[in-house]
């Protein structure tokens, strides 16, 4: 059945992804842009674009509030907007929001599932989105407010750099790599990650919408299918430029030496925490079925960089 669906962040990786997708499965969509964003963009024909900024109450309050919508989607939400939402958009049937699986971090478990503990605060988890999201599930229990939540692992595939092992995405790493240049990272090549092909990530949302009542009050981890070691990585980008580059180790904190933009806060240090994940419930609930590996998915990505003449 046809939904009217609003896309926040339209014009981002993932928002625009959800946009060109669920046009395609036959909804009607509205997308909403500050128009600021920078990154390559998917093909929205067919979505009716809106200005405007779901920061300010006032647009929330007298735009949005009027509008025919079945399903809200925001991929890139803060608190502000989950608040904003609850008060004035009443006839919204679902919300979905982009989170990520850095809530979880560290993992105690392997592959952790939505079960894995994320609401307290941890040296390297994001904890403004835990806060925000404990918010979600808050206003589910007391108001029926219908919130549902998805998180994704690390981003890949055509449209953005990779993730690289200085924990960032670097072109200059893989520029390095290109031209068998000798390159340093910390010993990390037994480090899991398990990154989510970006249209697959953003299927995830679209295959919901049919399922608007099993998901509301519920988290659901969308990711490839099984994790891989940091060492499968760098062989998968060393393949893919047939690089002779000599692969040199040193501690992670003293990378900055070399590379001076290499922080541990915020860079390596999430780069080092191990991610394998069960994403089982959003198969099993909605039909989630991604179709890249994290490798294939990197492949499409240095060759997307490659395209956009970046290497």
């Amino acid at each position: 059945m046809s939904k009217k669906v609003l896309v926040l962040g339209a014009t981002g990786e993932i928002g625009g992804r959800i946009a060109r997708l669920a046009v395609d499965a036959g909804h009607q969509v509205c997308g909403v842009s500050r128009g600021t964003n920078s990154r390559a963009q998917v093909d929205l024909t067919g979505v009716k674009m809106l200005a405007g900024d779901k920061n300010n109450e006032t647009f929330v309050r007298d735009i949005l509030a009027k509008m025919d919508i079945d399903i809200v989607i925001d991929s890139v939400p803060n608190i502000n907007n989950v608040e904003l939402y609850s008060k004035y958009l009443k006839q919204v049937e679902n919300f979905f929001f982009c989170s990520s699986t850095g809530t979880f971090v560290p993992l105690q478990y392997f592959p952790a599932d939505e079960k894995h503990p994320w609401r307290e605060e941890t040296p390297v988890n994001f904890h403004n989105q835990s806060i925000r999201d404990a918010r979600i599930l808050e206003l589910w229990e007391e108001e029926k407010f219908p919130g549902a939540i998805f998180r994704p692992t690390n981003i890949i595939g055509p449209g953005r750099v990779p993730l690289e092992l200085w924990g960032a995405r670097d072109i200059e790493f893989f520029r390095k790599l290109k031209n068998h240049e000798a390159i340093t990272i910390a010993p990390c090549e037994h480090i899991m990650i398990q990154s989510g092909y970006n249209w697959d990530l953003a299927s995830a949302f679209v295959k919901a919408i049919d399922q608007p009542d099993v998901v509301r009050g519920e988290i659901f981890i969308i990711s490839c299918k099984h994790a891989i070691t940091l060492g499968q990585y760098l062989q998968t980008v060393i393949d893919f430029f047939g690089s002779k580059s000599k692969i040199k180790h040193c501690p992670a904190e003293n990378l900055k030496d070399i590379y001076p933009e290499v922080t541990m806060k915020r860079r390596m240090d999430f780069l080092l925490e191990d991610c394998c994940l069960d994403i089982s419930k959003a198969e099993k609930t909605f039909g989630y079925a991604p179709t890249r590996t994290t490798q294939e998915g990197l492949i499409e990505a240095l060759q997307w960089c490659s395209e956009a003449g970046l290497l």
